[in-house]
């Protein structure tokens, strides 16, 4: 089934909860909820107002989720993917392939290689050569090759946090996290020069991890930022890794700025890795590349492996994307631009115990819960839970109580900010229809008004 069903979203969404939805349309339905008549389409033909049900895929945002949590989990907000069907050209490239019904092994196409080339020179003016490119099956799997090329085992890796936490889990892999605290200041981080100075200077430091836009706090970093850090990086010989996979998700009145796009000096000391996945969102399809200027780089990152090895399915859909997906692009920013601004809006005005800067970019709110925390006394639960779980389990943080809390009052989940080495925050997801998050923000204003 495709059909698209209309329903009054405030009358049977609060009464049955997605779960209840997804349950009585099946695995391939869709909903289109109705807000006075009218959906927003950014003007462009695509419809993401339509809540499209993801529940029985082994989908680890829904499935996953419920799967831990139960029947108490209405709305994830957690794993950072998207509910938005992806653009047409994607499907249409796949079943043409999937129609010739068979699978060997594929070279990696010139066209492939193409698609990425133009792809950043049409929307950000960044110069890539074919024989600049690599691929991989993901983002971590190549940054973790970067780091093998550049890295004695033991030594320390220089990251921002908070920060993506899964290069926590990467640099682990025979490397030391030194960590350089961003600075909140008055709800907005900014970079700490003096203490990124100290901990570059150190012998056993070589590279630096730099996220833009910055999953999760949001910042889309300026180039007068990103050319201080180059500077200090450059002056320490420590090489920048710039994962800029959330590149494609900058808010109205923002900029990206490739880190390639900076002056020679600092590209030439750089390696940046991106995807279509996270922009068109086709994560399942293990595709990411990365690339430098630098021809010793890339020598060095292709001689402690083969990372070009990616799904056959995976290339096709993203060289799809990267050719005909423009337009989708370019309404899909506008609608995910409005959805930061109204939950941010929603948040500070209408929801007690929590607040949120709307982002620079990404599609990651990045919520204060402070006051929610005290409010529930989670930094006592926790350090009791802690206590009674014995030396060798994991801690249990307030940021954890805070997630569970939620869960059991609102249906929503959250991610934990102590994930990401944020200590009173939490991590909203707003890839998903407006009228969904309308229900979710209103699920967790009525939990609140109780807290």
């Amino acid at each position: 089934m495709s059909n698209v069903y209309r329903f009054d979203r405030r009358s049977f969404l609060k009464q049955a909860g997605i779960a209840a939805v997804a349950g009585s349309l099946g695995t391939a339905t869709s909903i289109q909820a109705q807000e006075n008549g009218a959906s927003r389409s950014s003007g462009s033909g695509y419809n993401f107002d339509e809540i499209y049900n993801r529940i029985g895929t082994d989908c680890s945002k829904w499935d996953g989720q419920i799967e831990r949590w139960g029947e108490q989990l209405k709305i994830p907000m957690g794993v950072a993917d998207m509910d938005f069907r992806v653009a047409p050209a994607i499907t249409d490239a796949l079943k043409k392939r999937i129609d010739h019904e068979v699978y060997g092994y594929m070279a990696v196409p010139d066209s492939y290689r193409d698609s990425i080339v133009n792809w950043n020179e049409r929307r950000y003016g960044t110069v890539i050569e074919r024989d600049m490119l690599q691929s991989s099956p993901a983002l971590l799997p190549g940054l973790l090759a970067a780091l093998r090329a550049f890295n004695p085992p033991g030594a320390k890796v220089v990251m921002q946090t908070p920060g993506y936490n899964g290069f926590f889990s990467t640099i682990r892999k025979g490397f030391v996290i030194e960590e350089n605290p961003l600075r909140e200041v008055n709800g907005v981080y900014e970079m700490d020069f003096d203490d990124l100075d100290r901990k570059l200077a150190q012998d056993d430091v070589h590279t630096f991890i730099l996220c833009n836009p910055h999953n999760p706090v949001g910042n889309c970093w300026d180039r007068a930022t990103l050319t201080e850090l180059g500077e200090l990086c450059a002056r320490h010989n420590v090489i920048v890794l710039a994962d800029e996979i959330h590149c494609d998700f900058v808010n109205a009145g923002q900029e990206y700025v490739p880190y390639a796009n900076l002056a020679d000096d600092l590209v030439m000391n750089s390696v940046t890795f991106k995807s279509a996945s996270k922009s068109f969102n086709l994560a399942a399809f293990k595709d990411a590349y990365m690339f430098s200027h630098n021809p010793e780089f890339m020598s060095r990152i292709r001689a402690v492996g083969d990372n070009a090895t990616v799904n056959s399915l995976g290339m096709i859909g993203s060289q799809a994307a990267l050719e005909d997906g423009d337009d989708w692009m370019d309404a899909l920013q506008v609608y995910l631009s409005d959805n930061a601004a109204y939950a941010s809006a929603f948040i500070n005005e209408q929801i007690p115990h929590m607040s949120c800067n709307r982002p620079e970019g990404t599609y990651l709110a990045w919520l204060n819960v402070e006051p929610l925390i005290e409010r529930i006394g989670a930094v006592e639960t926790a350090a009791a839970e802690t206590a009674a779980r014995g030396p060798d389990q994991d801690e249990v943080t307030p940021e954890m109580i805070a997630e569970r809390y939620l869960i059991e009052t609102s249906g929503v989940k959250l991610n934990p900010g102590s994930a990401y080495w944020g200590s009173g925050r939490m991590r909203m997801n707003l890839g998903l229809a407006r009228p969904l998050l309308e229900e979710a923000l209103g699920r967790i204003q009525g939990a609140m008004q109780q807290a």
